[in-house]
């Protein structure tokens, strides 16, 4: 297993012709360039997160990679100012039409690095449909699934989905400029932790913005590079085997 992914933006179009003719896998990351994540997060920590790991990924697994796409479905962030979401039909045939685009000049199998969570039940409803009528294979990644059996007991908040402990330290470990470490925030409501659960009851209580005033759901004050050192360790080889998968399953 070696890296030697390309970057489809880099390439001209006689370069990625005979590239995507020979039918690679492609990778489409997903992170919000503008999608509220507190007082202490830049509001393109998603697009920042997707990035990093589609460089990670490059550097592991043989793949092209596509430009990420940065508007999504995003709607319990909305009245936060600077927040954007797409209506989720919309989202969802952004990303066919972006998928088949590609596919019409060879590509078959596809893995969506998907940042976000509200993103992913759109996101799978593409990929069942590409899967099954096109005759495609669509990965989709949950980001709050991956590495996470090894990390047990690493995190200390009670509850928290959201530019919460987890998120935070992730930021701290790849882009620790972007962290506004005198503003970090806890703020977790009473909404206990449930194993496999995001909260986003979270974010719609009541007018304006509801439930949580600083867009946080979590602790953030317990974050930190280390952790977030250690969550990439483990979130890393996750993300190389689920792309290995991609590339090499037979495909239907």
């Amino acid at each position: 297993m070696g890296g030697s992914g390309v970057f489809l933006e880099r390439l001209t179009w006689d370069e990625a012709a005979p590239l995507l003719a020979g039918d690679p896998m492609v990778v489409l990351p997903v992170g919000a360039a503008a999608k509220e994540h507190g007082p202490h997060l830049p509001l393109g920590t998603d697009r920042l997160l997707a990035d990093y790991l589609a460089a990670r990924l490059a550097e592991r697994v043989d793949a092209v990679i596509l430009p990420t796409l940065t508007y999504g479905y995003y709607p319990a962030f909305t009245e936060y100012p600077g927040s954007t979401t797409l209506r989720a039909a919309t989202f969802g045939r952004v990303v066919r039409d972006v998928l088949l685009s590609v596919h019409r000049h060879g590509p078959r199998r596809f893995l969506i690095l998907n940042t976000g969570i509200s993103t992913t039940p759109v996101l799978e409803v593409v990929a069942r449909d590409l899967n099954r009528l096109r005759g495609l294979l669509v990965g989709v990644t949950r980001i709050e699934d991956l590495g996470r059996p090894a990390l047990d007991g690493l995190l200390a908040q009670t509850a928290g989905s959201h530019a919460d402990e987890h998120e935070t330290s992730l930021m701290l470990a790849i882009a620790p400029d972007a962290v506004r470490a005198d503003r970090l925030v806890r703020e977790t409501g009473d909404h206990p932790r449930v194993p496999g659960l995001v909260a986003p009851e979270a974010f719609h209580r009541g007018p304006g913005r509801g439930h949580s005033k600083t867009g946080v759901y979590g602790d953030a004050t317990l974050a930190t590079r280390d952790k977030g050192e250690r969550i990439l360790a483990a979130l890393l080889p996750a993300l190389v085997h689920a792309a290995e998968y991609v590339r090499t399953a037979p495909l239907a």
